[in-house]
């Protein structure tokens, strides 16, 4: 099963806050986990990501078990040279399409590609 996740307009920061000065930006936002000093712009982007990765998956993924693992392959294409590692974001995906515990998820991203025209996420995943 093969998708694909549209990057998402983000606020631009400065100094960690909200620039609202600035043109939101496309972005593939990756993994975060909350700190000592949790970074709140940076928490409230990611469960934004999560959720719009859930709204882009097909209905009836696979569910992974033991026994029967689930394989998610990712490959990124982002707007430009700043960006999160394609890891992290394969992390953040994973995190949102199986929030009851990815134990028995596997899967590879790819290196980093760049389309400034159409920043997204190409998801396959396999059991």
């Amino acid at each position: 099963m093969r998708f694909t996740i549209p990057a998402l307009s983000c606020p631009r920061t400065t100094a960690g806050k909200i620039d609202r000065t600035k043109p939101l930006r496309p972005k593939l936002v990756g993994y975060y986990t909350k700190g000592a000093r949790p970074n709140w712009t940076r928490m409230n982007e990611y469960h934004a990501w999560k959720d719009h990765v859930r709204e882009h998956a097909p209905a009836g993924l696979p569910q992974p078990a033991q026994g029967q693992p689930v394989r998610v392959d990712i490959w990124c294409w982002f707007a430009d040279g700043t960006h999160n590692d394609p890891e992290n974001v394969r992390k953040g995906i994973v995190d949102a399409l199986y929030p009851k515990g990815d134990k028995f998820v596997f899967g590879y991203h790819h290196f980093p590609q760049y389309d400034p025209q159409n920043p997204r996420v190409e998801v396959q995943v396999q059991v």
